[in-house]
């Protein structure tokens, strides 16, 4: 029983979204809504300025809303909520339609300066997740992916939409083009996100996703300029060998063109010869002039016949000239980039003097032969499929009846090669056929994985087989995006508007996993059953952000406390003011828990 002096400045302020009310006061310690406040968005301010706007449309997603109305027609609605509005430093909440036409008027400078402020903000959790992971001395494992955002076939209203292939199936959409971190502090994190027209091909945003994931992190590993150095040192010896051709064609076209014009003087030079002495009477024309004009007659023939026979050479040679020379101009191009790409990654290992080692993991469509030397330069380990039939054909044909399968999984077996080279990858690869025995009988795949020099053992294959798996875990990730926080619900049928809602997504992914420490320090009861839900992102968002509670204030002291009618019965978290006495963990759980 509170002294009445107490009981009198007691307030208490009833919610349908008690965790969010905690979410809130996390983000007003990261100083979010102040930071949004730097978003340009072309829109005049009425009732709510724009950037109170966008942050609700975050606060909707932290809640699993599946349509933008549902901040206002869902079973409970945001914006009539106080409390939600309040934890978050907001006056008041607007509504669904104020916020689609936020979206609807933001432009490309909103969403960089938004993109801006999400980056600000995540850095110092990545850093630490980065500095953990460095005391740990282990590997960064990022994953890459493409996942599809489809609209109805019929749809006309989507700017850039394109058929692609998506779940399994053409469908007409956007592709988004995603990286992740693997961390031991926060789990995922998402570190970029970009959409495309449905029929990009995950090749083509390989690099791009690299680029964005190293500036986000600040680091990068330790790139590789002497492999390129090797490729200039043999790309020059067949330059040489290119110029010595040219050279080579160039005197041959020379010489033949020499003839030609001589045969061409010649054959005039006779001509007028032959045409003075054919107008001379029969009765002047001296003794043995006629034998002498067969003679010279039937030299102006020979040389014809030559010149015919050597013109159609001359276009041979031409032909052959013009295509060294564009093989020229080609390789010096090639050239001019390894130079400016040697350059380039010798003063990145400079600037950075200690580089992680990064394991980059992504699915056969990303596997051109172009990505994985461009990525191995780049200082990448990698672990990537091949799905193409003509190399799974040609490692099949590898394969002889006294070849020793090794089993990797239960139904699955492999058997590898190493220093094997792929078209248009100069560096040696390791290979791996698998072959996976189903009731629709045998199929079959390739592994890929680089090597760290040439004539290296082929990789334990179990191993092997574990680690490109773990990519499974983007997979989850996406699954994630689309079943907890919709992304593959439009809520907006802007270009801009649906790339802010991609960068809430992951935005909002990476924030419930942040949570988890703060929440914890400030727990003054807890259950085992919310020790469960605070393991899960899904069960946060689900459960969690859409638990009825009560907000009690009491001077500096603000308490969240999850209400008898939700799932997480008697959880209080303090979300500012001085901490109380913490109380144990309840003995009455009931036994359906430890199966929640």
């Amino acid at each position: 029983m509170l002294p009445p002096s107490a009981e009198s400045t007691l307030t208490r302020c009833p919610t349908q979204h008690a965790m969010l009310i905690v979410w809130g006061y996390f983000a007003q310690s990261l100083g979010l809504l102040e930071h949004l406040a730097s978003v340009p968005v072309s829109q005049k301010t009425f009732d709510h300025p724009p950037h109170i706007k966008l942050l609700e449309l975050f606060m909707g997603l932290l809640t699993g809303i599946e349509y933008l109305s549902d901040l206002s027609l869902g079973p409970s609605p945001l914006d009539a909520d106080p409390a939600v509005a309040s934890a978050w430093g907001l006056p008041a909440l607007a509504d669904a339609s104020g916020v689609s036409r936020t979206l609807a008027a933001a432009d490309t400078h909103t969403l960089t300066a938004l993109q801006q402020v999400l980056d600000q903000i995540s850095a110092p959790f990545w850093q630490r997740a980065i500095a953990d992971l460095q005391s740990r001395n282990q590997a960064f494992y990022l994953d890459a992916d493409l996942t599809g955002r489809a609209v109805s076939s019929s749809s006309q209203s989507y700017p850039g939409a394109a058929f692609g292939y998506m779940d399994g199936q053409i469908r007409l959409g956007y592709q988004v083009a995603e990286i992740c971190l693997q961390t031991a502090l926060f789990g995922r994190q998402w570190l970029a996100g970009q959409q495309h027209p449905g029929n990009t091909v995950s090749a083509s945003c390989l690099l791009a996703l690299l680029t964005a994931a190293e500036q986000r992190l600040g680091c990068h590993p330790r790139r590789r300029p002497e492999l390129v150095a090797q490729r200039i040192t043999l790309l020059e010896q067949t330059l040489a060998a290119t110029r010595s051709q040219l050279a080579t064609q160039q005197a041959a076209l020379a010489h033949l063109q020499t003839q030609l014009e001589e045969l061409t003087g010649q054959i005039a030079a006779a001509e007028v010869q032959l045409h003075s002495w054919a107008v001379i009477p029969l009765s002047a024309r001296q003794p043995g002039r006629y034998s002498a004009y067969n003679h010279l007659a039937q030299q102006v023939a020979g040389w014809q016949q030559r010149r015919v026979r050597l013109l159609p050479r001359q276009g041979q040679y031409e032909a052959r000239l013009l295509r060294l020379q564009a093989q020229q101009a080609q390789l010096e191009a090639q050239h001019g980039c390894l130079q400016q790409r040697w350059v380039a990654l010798t003063a990145d290992n400079a600037a950075q003097a200690r580089a992680p080692r990064c394991i980059l993991r992504m699915d056969a469509g990303f596997a051109s032969g172009e990505n994985l030397t461009a990525a191995i330069e780049l200082g990448y380990d990698l672990e990537t499929k091949a799905n193409n039939a003509g190399l799974v054909r040609a490692l099949q044909a590898r394969v002889t009846a006294t070849t020793v399968w090794t089993r990797v999984g239960r139904n699955a077996e492999m058997v590898g090669w190493a220093d094997y080279t792929l078209h248009h990858c100069p560096y040696p690869l390791s290979v791996g056929l698998e072959r996976f025995h189903t009731p629709q009988g045998m199929r079959y795949a390739v592994l890929v994985r680089s090597q760290a020099a040439p004539e290296q053992p082929c990789p334990d294959l179990p191993a092997w087989f574990t680690a490109y798996n773990g990519r499974q875990t983007i997979e989850a990730g996406n699954k994630e995006e689309k079943t907890v926080f919709k992304l593959q619900r439009l809520f907006s049928r802007s270009a801009v508007g649906m790339e802010i809602q991609v960068a809430w997504t992951l935005f909002a992914a990476n924030f419930v996993r942040w949570t988890e420490e703060w929440v914890n320090a400030r727990l003054e009861q807890t259950s085992r059953r919310f020790a469960l839900v605070s393991q899960s992102p899904k069960r946060l968002v689900r459960i969690g952000a859409n638990s009825p509670g009560m907000v009690e204030r009491e001077a500096e002291r603000v308490l969240v406390r999850f209400g008898e009618q939700s799932s997480l019965p008697g959880v209080v978290v303090r979300v500012a003011g001085t901490p109380t006495q913490q109380l144990v963990l309840p003995f009455f759980e009931t036994d359906h828990v430890a199966a929640f």
